[in-house]
């Protein structure tokens, strides 16, 4: 089972963009963990239209200023990061109950980069993102801000994964 099923198997949401690139899955697994996302105007733009802290432009530092807690990570082949909510995001202090419901939340949501080895020096990067709403109301208010939200998320997302190939094409070739 893979990490992504481990933490949140039942989602309410979900979103899934790939990339196959050339490179060992280490590569890809380092050049994800370290990429500076400022490389890219579209992101700053969307970021910054939302308000969203920006200073720290690297992936795993701006997980730490939205509150995204690294649950667990399989070296090269997956990390994920997830998140839960009563009134505002919260860290989780404790795993186990994550996976088994989080009662007082509202929300709850995660975030992987999963790398699948294709063939010798070929790694497909995947990046899933899963929101289980934990009650009727939260489910119709997260309906409506994903209606919204949705298409900027996936186009944060598909610039994610070209930055990681440029980044594999200018420091691993």
């Amino acid at each position: 089972m893979n990490l992504t099923n481990k933490y949140l198997l039942d989602f309410d949401y979900n979103e899934i963009h790939s990339i196959t690139v050339k490179s060992n899955l280490e590569n890809c697994y380092h050049s994800t963990m370290n990429l500076d996302l400022s490389k890219s105007k579209i992101i700053n733009f969307l970021f910054r239209l939302r308000g969203l802290p920006f200073s720290k432009t690297k992936l795993s530092e701006l997980t730490q200023n939205l509150k995204f807690t690294l649950l667990e990570e399989s070296k090269y082949t997956e990390f994920i990061y997830g998140f839960w909510a009563k009134s505002k995001v919260e860290w989780i202090d404790d795993k186990k109950e994550f996976i088994n419901g989080g009662k007082d939340y509202q929300v709850k949501s995660i975030w992987s980069f999963r790398f699948v080895e294709k063939k010798e020096n070929e790694c497909e990067i995947i990046t899933e993102t899963r929101v289980k709403c934990l009650t009727k109301k939260s489910k119709i208010l997260f309906s409506i801000y994903w209606f919204f939200v949705k298409p900027f998320s996936g186009l944060v997302r598909i610039e994610m994964l070209k930055l990681i190939k440029q980044n594999l094409l200018n420091n691993y070739a």
